[in-house]
């Protein structure tokens, strides 16, 4: 096994009760705007804007972070792979 591969793959039952719970606080999220938008009476058309600018933020923080790692990890693994050339040439 390479340090690359994950040690830990959760089991089939772990995996349906991330997947259950993730679902279900998507469910939550969903109903308590729904309550927030309905009790303050909030247009439409703000809330897709909101909404809107709510994922592209997140978007862009995921892409962030990606490139991060990307900065980190990439010379490490050039690195590695110049070395393991310079280690099978022959002598």
């Amino acid at each position: 096994m390479s340090d690359r591969e994950s040690v830990y793959t959760p089991s089939k039952r772990h995996r349906r009760f991330l997947i259950r719970a993730t679902l279900g606080g998507l469910v939550i999220g969903l109903t308590s705007l729904w309550a927030l938008t309905v009790s303050y009476d909030i247009p439409r058309e703000e809330l897709i804007r909101f909404l809107t600018g709510s994922l592209l933020m997140l978007a862009g923080v995921l892409a962030t972070a990606a490139l991060l790692v990307l900065l980190i990890k990439l010379p490490g693994i050039v690195l590695a792979k110049l070395r393991q050339k310079t280690d099978d040439a022959p002598e």
